[in-house]
């Protein structure tokens, strides 16, 4: 999960880590540390170091299905979907499509007085269809991906849900979670590119057969 390294005294910084970590997520959720399960806590766990933010681990909720659903689709050898470049730069996986700069995508987001972020999950929905959803930066991209799976049909095998910022981030996610899909969201405004990378990298790590 982490990267080791060793220190003068021979001391594995990398485990060092892990175990502040999880003290700190012990802190911040109490008894309710209980509640998740080793895969649900491997993936907050990422999620805490890769922001250095404790708070996290009250910040995250998983579907029940969600943790097996991803890890079965990437097995599978699915497309993960994502928002931005910058998410796409941090995932680990070669099957990975990111239409936010196309041609295609300028023209419909003109054409239909959208956004951007909306048009490329549009014209990506066959792809979506039994993928993977990754949303690190654009509400509008998640509220056109529950759109499409009430609408049209289309069912990601896990939606993973995490823009950051005060203008719909928080409600998209909220409509997310009230949503018939998987999914793994943060609650709240809170989220961006490293909580995306970071959860996305934990259901690929457990695909493998390794420590989320």
């Amino acid at each position: 999960m982490f990267m080791g390294a060793i220190t003068k005294n021979g001391l594995d910084i990398a485990e060092k880590s892990r175990e502040i970590v999880k003290s700190k997520i012990k802190d911040v959720l109490g008894t309710k540390y209980e509640d998740y399960t080793e895969e649900q806590m491997g993936i907050i766990e990422r999620v805490v170091h890769a922001t250095a933010d404790p708070e996290y681990a009250k910040l995250m909720d998983f579907t029940d299905d969600a943790v097996k659903n991803g890890v079965e689709a990437i097995k599978d050898g699915k497309p993960i979907i994502v928002d931005i470049s910058m998410v796409e730069a941090g995932i680990r996986y070669e099957n990975i499509y990111n239409n936010i700069k196309s041609e295609e995508t300028i023209e419909l987001a003109k054409k239909e007085q959208i956004t951007r972020a909306e048009a490329a999950m549009r014209l990506l929905k066959d792809k979506i269809d039994g993928g993977v959803v990754v949303i690190g930066n654009a509400p509008t991209a998640l509220i056109e991906i529950v759109r499409l799976t009430k609408e049209e049909n289309i069912k990601p095998a896990l939606v993973v849900g995490a823009p950051v910022g005060f203008v719909k981030a928080a409600e998209s996610k909220e409509l997310l979670r009230n949503s018939e899909n998987s999914a793994i969201s943060t609650i709240g405004p809170k989220g961006g590119t490293p909580v995306a990378v970071s959860v996305a990298n934990g259901i690929i790590a457990l695909s493998r057969n390794e420590k989320a």
